[in-house]
């Protein structure tokens, strides 16, 4: 009986996750070789995931595209933004 509602739990965290992403020209530079991340997990460090932070982080100055991923961990969403440019 026990393995039987470890494996529903087991399968049921598997399936308890989805994830989204978008990715935004925003202007009409290049996309450049330049790459800046910043992340949110709710139960991490990090709570400052804008597009500004993302591009501090990588050194970027004009900011050519952005990517937008949210996933879901059961019920725990983390954010993460990428920021593409030169």
């Amino acid at each position: 009986m026990l393995k039987k509602v470890f494996l529903a739990g087991s399968v049921a965290l598997m399936l308890g996750s989805c994830m989204v992403s978008q990715t935004y020209q925003l202007t009409n530079e290049p996309v450049g070789t330049k790459v800046g991340v910043a992340k949110m997990k709710i139960f991490g460090k990090e709570k400052d995931f804008t597009i500004k932070t993302a591009a501090k982080n990588g050194g970027i100055t004009t900011i050519g595209a952005v990517e937008i991923t949210m996933k879901y961990v059961l019920i725990f969403p983390q954010y993460k933004t990428t920021v593409f440019g030169e």
